[in-house]
């Protein structure tokens, strides 16, 4: 049995060649958690949906994985590769690092890089919008029983 929902996020990025040029972004996760290993406190869970960078890709299917980890430093880790629409193979790789300090902020919020070929080439910020999505991420959360 394993646990599935769907977040989306939304936000903006900039090429960094480009820094004063942002565009929007859009990504819409599916994730489905596998197991939870409570001894190391952590989980990885396969990630899908589909994500739009503006000027670059447009819902391009994505494939990775989520990694939460509770110990120190805490952070929920995503990773994840979509073509482009010039048929580029890109990779993003980000985190959420969860804060007392800051609570909703810094589990809303979601810092990460594009990269192609192994190359830093965007930086991207991510937020879940909890008045907007709230609703629809609570219904998502499920059960698979396959």
């Amino acid at each position: 049995m394993s646990l599935v929902f769907v977040e989306t996020l939304r936000g903006s990025y900039f090429l960094i060649e480009k820094p004063d040029d942002r565009r929007i972004c859009e990504v819409a996760i599916h994730i489905k958690v596998n197991r939870i290993d409570a001894k190391r406190g952590e989980f990885k869970a396969e990630m899908g949906g589909h994500a739009t960078f503006d000027k670059l890709a447009t819902r391009a299917p994505i494939a990775g994985q989520t990694q939460l980890m509770f110990g120190r430093p805490r952070q929920v880790a995503y990773s994840f590769e979509l073509t482009a629409d010039d048929g580029r193979l890109l990779q993003f790789s980000g985190a959420k690092h969860p804060s007392l300090l800051r609570p909703i902020y810094s589990a809303t919020t979601l810092f990460g890089t594009l990269s192609h070929l192994g190359l830093p080439m965007a930086m991207v910020r991510l937020q879940f919008d909890l008045r907007r999505d709230l609703v629809a991420f609570l219904q998502s959360v499920a059960r698979d029983h396959q």
